[in-house]
């Protein structure tokens, strides 16, 4: 039994509180893991809403299920706008959860199933906020090979596709892309792109003035994340991990710790920078933006 468990059965115990009303909702996600399986659909029948109604671990048309299905179980979550974050994370604080990931996630062939208890210890779907730079966002649904994902179904559909934003914790990188609005391109990644903190904001978790056209304009400026903490293991290894040991000068990202999916975004709206004591007057949610 981990060290959580212990903790949670001595409270209960001694204080007759049943361990059920105890367990935060990391560790009650990870308790479901083992049950989340993989599943079959034809894509061009299904739209975004009856995808993640139907299938809460994504699907595909594949002849094999191979996908990570508690993986998709965690990114098609939906906590809703109102629920608080219990955690408030920094640069330093996706640092040391990189390097506590689990040895056994680190196979190429790890399920995320698998290591579900030890990162729900880490806080893995928890609700965390960030404050930090919007980078970049890339619509994942724009250009010439658009990424249709079993978590979404695989749909190709207009509004089926995540919003990938990249938060960064540099005032003075941030200035620069201010200023100059670069794309995206983890073909090719810059400073950029290696330093950022992936968020994901989801089809069916979107709020009706999320647009795609209104997040990006918001390039460089300071920001506001609540979302969940999330690991996105198909990304842990050496070409897409800049923290992953022995990465490549390609890595496009400083960790596989996401806020996955995003469930509240705030711009700082002071003349001055924001911080973690700012004032909830400080911080205009992106829908209330003008």
């Amino acid at each position: 039994m981990r060290k959580y468990a212990k903790v949670l059965f001595l409270f209960s115990l001694v204080f007759g509180v049943p361990i059920c009303l105890l367990a935060d909702r990391a560790h009650d996600l990870a308790s479901q893991a083992a049950s989340r399986k993989a599943a079959r659909c034809i894509p061009s029948t299904l739209d975004v809403k009856k995808c993640h109604q139907q299938f809460p671990t994504g699907c595909t048309d594949a002849h094999t299920l191979s996908y990570d299905a508690y993986l998709n179980f965690l990114k098609n979550q939906d906590p809703g706008p109102t629920e608080p974050p219990t955690k408030m994370l920094g640069k330093s604080d996706f640092q040391t959860l990189e390097g506590q990931i689990p040895t056994a996630m680190k196979k190429s062939s790890a399920k995320h199933a698998k290591s579900a208890l030890a990162l729900a210890d880490l806080g893995e779907g928890n609700l965390s906020s960030v404050i930090g730079f919007l980078y970049f966002a890339e619509d994942t649904g724009a250009g010439s090979s658009p990424n249709m994902e079993t978590c979404n179904c695989k749909l190709s559909i207009a509004g089926s596709f995540d919003f990938h934003l990249g938060l960064g914790f540099d005032p003075s990188l941030a200035k620069t892309i201010r200023d100059t609005h670069p794309r995206p391109d983890l073909n090719n990644p810059s400073e950029m792109e290696k330093t950022s903190v992936v968020a994901e904001m989801t089809p069916h978790t979107r709020h009706a003035k999320w647009t795609f056209d209104r997040v990006n304009a918001l390039q460089g400026q300071q920001v506001k994340v609540v979302g969940q903490l999330m690991v996105d293991n198909v990304h842990l290894n050496t070409k897409d991990d800049c923290k992953f040991p022995q990465a490549t000068s390609s890595c496009w990202r400083s960790t596989v710790w996401e806020i996955h999916p995003v469930t509240q975004f705030f711009v700082c709206n002071l003349s001055t920078p924001c911080d973690a004591n700012s004032a909830p007057s400080a911080w205009t949610s992106l829908d209330d933006l003008p």
